[in-house]
């Protein structure tokens, strides 16, 4: 009860203006407003927060966090989200960006039990879906560049809501750290595949997700066989075919190698997307500055 407690005053922090820091653009302290778009202390507590006004400004990035996000830990996703906002108004001069986060689904809070089920991005898909049309829906004073950003297991959710509504008005989408999106090709979501953009880091373990090709094979992919990656690589990850490859039809776009496994937690280059030319190179998606 404690941690959720905190995880609300984080929220509450952000929208006062109270938190410490400060971005470009208005609102309390110098930053830019936030806005609580939903909030819902059932099970993991949901929250879907926007830095910046969704409805009057010229682009949208919803970002959808994955394997272990919940209303308890929020703080970290609210600071992604900022983040994305603030180089967004860097790399989009004159352009104004809200940058959201969606955290409206209960997410999966173990990456080797609960990630390794697509259930939980099943029972996220309409919910997002019903969220982006909204999103639009809502927009004044000419259309909105929408772009969804899903990370780790996220990418999956957004995948199933793109793929099982093919008419959602989203203009961009970003994958990182992906185990998979729900799809075989870029084309199957409804997005141009000249806008579909994936990455992940060199050192990010997401790297060594079995695919469910090489477990038939009798075999656990590159984790347990040296040389399996290339003699079982037909492109497939967990959740359908790497979206950074290829055979996937879609863009790619430069991220960090990230620090080392076990130099920084277990897995740190999972959660380096947010920095330095990362953080650069998807604003710009974001911004349309990058082509």
């Amino acid at each position: 009860m404690e941690s959720r407690l905190n995880g609300m005053q984080k929220i509450q922090d952000r929208l006062t203006g109270s938190a410490s820091g400060s971005t470009s653009g208005s609102g309390p302290g110098n930053r830019p407003e936030g806005y609580l778009l939903g909030f819902d202390n059932s099970k993991l507590g949901k929250a879907i927060v926007s830095i910046g006004n969704p409805d009057t400004a010229d682009n949208v990035v919803t970002y959808v966090p994955g394997t272990g996000a919940n209303l308890s830990g929020i703080d970290g996703d609210l600071k992604r989200a900022e983040m994305l906002h603030k180089k967004a108004t860097v790399e989009g001069p004159g352009q104004t960006t809200a940058s959201i986060l969606w955290l409206g689904y209960d997410a999966p809070q173990d990456i080797l039990t609960d990630a390794t089920s697509d259930s939980y991005a099943n029972a996220a898909r309409e919910p997002l879906s019903r969220f982006l049309t909204g999103v639009d829906t809502a927009h004044t004073g000419g259309p909105v560049n929408s772009t969804v950003l899903g990370h780790s297991y996220g990418t999956l959710v957004a995948g199933k809501a793109l793929a099982g509504n093919p008419d959602l008005p989203v203009d961009n989408v970003i994958f990182v750290g992906s185990p998979g999106v729900g799809v075989e090709h870029a084309k199957d979501l409804g997005v141009a595949p000249d806008h579909v953009w994936s990455a992940t880091a060199e050192n990010d373990l997401i790297n060594l997700a079995p695919s469910p090709n090489a477990v038939a094979g009798g075999l656990l992919g590159p984790l347990w066989l040296p040389g399996a990656a290339e003699l079982l690589d037909d492109h497939s990850v967990l959740y359908g075919t790497d979206p950074t490859t290829d055979d996937f039809g879609g863009r790619t776009f430069e991220v960090a190698p990230g620090k080392a496994p076990g130099s920084d937690g277990p897995m740190p280059a999972h959660s380096q997307y947010w920095e330095n030319d990362s953080l650069k190179n998807m604003a710009r998606i974001v911004t349309g500055t990058r082509k």
